[in-house]
């Protein structure tokens, strides 16, 4: 078994979602006879300090074939943390994106089945998926403890054919998303790192405004923001407009959403460094969840 100690060292609270950066990639520790591949990290938060270790089963996880993510979330005297809460209807969100970004997911323990008692007490944690090319990926971890909301990723190479190609950059506004054209703009135009940004999305069908948007997990909009070289990752939720951003991110794990909305979903974000993300967003409309992705420099 090999484990890979990753120090996260900062963590910056925003308006709708919460940005963590790994500092230091280091303390690797090998072992051999394990058919488990497992990663650690320690997030300091305030009021709370959390120690998240993820394995794969297999270790090495080749294109096509299905794997199973194991998250243990522990104390920092590695006990399991009796205390997650749920949040936007799941006790563990896990957001999985491939390097080149043609790749994304949003799965939950709960996709598996009911959690058990025995999760509860272990505080681990399964997800399974099958990663359709080789590559690298990230794979994040959202959840809450005591509604103290954390999140960690960690970044995982699967071997195997077909593999994936390099990133393309687009930073086209405006999309179509098979029958759906969705429009993205930010105040201020030009994004920089470390200030409050406003995206806010525009959603048409076949030219005509959509009205009738559905609350997908207890929230207008999931989005997840991911810089190029997987360094940075934030989860936000989208905002009905005229929300004010001034709410705290434990509010936004409880929100109270209409049965119907849009066209227009605000979010309020802060990039923690200058470089190229990737924003993804995901939408209900007529009982089917509709995935947005734009791309965005962040100077």
């Amino acid at each position: 078994m090999t484990k890979y100690i990753v120090i996260a060292t900062v963590m910056v609270l925003v308006s709708g979602g919460l940005s963590l950066s790994a500092q230091n990639l280091s303390l690797a520790e090998t072992g051999g006879g394990h058919d488990h591949h497992q990663h650690g990290a320690q997030m300091v938060m305030q009021g709370a300090e959390v120690i998240v270790d993820m394995e794969t089963d297999p270790a090495s996880i080749k294109a096509g074939s299905p794997a199973t993510i194991f998250f243990s979330v522990k104390d920092l005297e590695g006990k399991p943390l009796q205390d997650l809460t749920i949040t936007h209807d799941r006790l563990l969100h896990v957001i999985i994106a491939s390097k080149d970004f043609s790749v994304f997911a949003h799965i939950h323990p709960e996709d598996l089945g009911p959690i058990t008692p025995e999760m509860i007490k272990t505080a681990r944690f399964p997800v399974r998926y099958t990663f359709p090319k080789s590559g690298q990926y990230l794979i994040a971890l959202d959840s809450a403890v005591k509604d103290s909301p954390f999140s960690e990723h960690f970044s995982v190479d699967v071997t195997g054919e077909p593999g994936m190609g390099s990133m393309k950059k687009d930073f086209a506004r405006e999309k179509k998303f098979g029958d759906y054209t969705v429009s993205l703009h930010s105040t201020p135009e030009r994004i920089s790192a470390g200030k409050e940004t406003m995206l806010s999305y525009v959603i048409k069908k076949n030219g005509t405004p959509v009205n009738d948007l559905q609350p997908y997990l207890s929230a207008p909009m999931h989005i997840a923001v991911i810089s190029a070289d997987l360094n940075n990752f934030i989860h936000a939720h989208g905002e009905l407009p005229g929300t004010s951003s001034t709410q705290s991110h434990e509010g936004h794990h409880h929100m109270t959403v209409p049965e119907k909305f849009g066209p227009r979903i605000e979010a309020h974000l802060s990039f923690p460094a200058k470089g190229v993300y990737q924003i993804f967003g995901e939408v209900k409309h007529s009982g089917k969840v509709m995935l947005t992705s734009f791309m965005v420099e962040v100077e």
